[in-house]
């Protein structure tokens, strides 16, 4: 059976500052910001990186720049996608 314990507001305070700004995503904006609504991009993942994180990183770093992405189908260590308009066009 789980254990179960109350945090206090200092615990708290600290788990949401190390969630806020905790990566840094200026690798994936730079080379967000290098393409234009309609490109494609490719990443070739290390060894430590997992699919799903480098993937939420792209979206944030798109997202911020008013910019959206599609992910295609890519097999092995690769992720392929399309940067759209925010809107979806």
């Amino acid at each position: 059976m789980p254990a179960f314990r109350r945090l206090n507001a200092d615990e708290v305070a600290a788990m949401r500052a190390r969630r806020r700004g905790s990566v840094d995503l200026t690798e994936y904006s730079d080379f967000i910001r290098g393409l234009q609504v309609g490109e494609g991009g490719e990443v070739t993942l290390g060894q430590s990186e997992q699919k799903r994180t480098v993937k939420r990183r792209l979206t944030r770093a798109a997202r911020q720049m008013d910019k959206d992405v599609r992910y295609r189908r890519s097999e092995g260590n690769m992720i392929r996608f399309e940067v759209r308009s925010l809107s979806g066009n």
